[in-house]
């Protein structure tokens, strides 16, 4: 009997870590691969990542660990530092774990004339 417990209880914990979701990853890993992979589709890979996280936020779900903190990279990368920095302060407000470095990049981006403008050298 004890057996029998024992691997219905197995049983129901898998199949519950199978089909709970606990975050929405859009394809995420797909993106950024791609982004990595072939430098000239990065543009379209922050535009789906962006498009996926408006979508979270309208139905109301919690964006990712780490998202808004991608998406400010992808858009510092691409001189827009006013947008990087709200989505850095996102990513602060949103995950606890993620303060401290976002509070660095916060501090080093508001500081710094040379990547206020787009001037990433």
């Amino acid at each position: 009997m004890k057996k029998l417990i024992t691997t219905i209880a197995i049983a129901l914990l898998v199949s519950g870590c199978a089909t709970n979701r606990i975050h929405s990853w859009g394809g995420y890993d797909d993106l950024l691969y791609a982004g990595y992979k072939s430098p000239s589709q990065m543009e379209v890979s922050r535009t789906k990542l962006e498009a996926h996280v408006l979508t979270l936020r309208a139905a109301g779900e919690r964006v990712p660990p780490g998202i808004y903190a991608e998406l400010g990279t992808l858009f510092l990368q691409a001189g827009n530092t006013p947008k990087a920095l709200s989505y850095y302060q996102l990513e602060h407000d949103t995950w606890p774990e993620s303060r401290f470095f976002m509070s660095a990049m916060i501090a080093n981006l508001s500081k710094n004339p040379k990547e206020k403008s787009g001037d990433l050298k």
